[in-house]
């Protein structure tokens, strides 16, 4: 199977792997409030809102790694880890730490997930039957030993000796 192909298999899973990035992104958001000393951060569709020694608010959050949380994708995330509609959704670090433990706990026991083990399966079953099989050592022509330097300088004369 080539990669073209095997990158074509993994399209179906691009909904899991959005879901993983977009949980990912939350994760680094609890982080860089953990980093700022942040207590609350409030969450709409347009900004996100940290909320501790300073407030920042913005339609976006830049940790000191440089990702960008988007408060539209936070906001839509939140959404759904809460199983309610809220014009703004106030979290702690520790609350966005344990959404994303349940989420990454459903993720782990969901069909998704299970999809993409046999996609893996699948392709590196296909990968193992395309290689090459090794070849056996007796039919591998057998190296020449090598010779030594001098060796190689006694056998055009054998009747002098080296110095020693």
């Amino acid at each position: 199977m080539d990669t073209l192909k095997k990158a074509g298999a993994m399209l179906a899973h691009l909904d899991l792997f959005h879901q993983m990035l977009d949980l990912r992104g939350l994760l680094q958001l609890a982080a860089h409030m953990e980093e700022r000393g942040d207590r609350v951060t409030l969450i709409s569709g347009e900004t996100i809102t940290l909320i501790g020694a300073e407030m920042l608010s913005d339609a976006g959050v830049t940790t000191g790694k440089g990702a960008r949380i988007e408060a539209a994708t936070a906001y839509r995330v939140l959404q759904g880890l809460k199983g309610h509609d809220a014009p703004e959704y106030a979290v702690t670090r520790e609350e966005l730490g344990a959404l994303n433990a349940r989420a990454v706990s459903e993720l782990e026991g969901g069909d998704a997930l299970r999809a993409f083990a046999d996609t893996l399966a699948r392709i590196g079953a296909a990968g193992a039957a395309a290689a090459p099989a090794p070849t056996p050592a007796a039919e591998t022509p057998a190296e020449r030993p090598g010779r030594g330097r001098r060796a190689a300088e006694t056998e055009g004369n054998p009747s002098e000796q080296p110095a020693a």
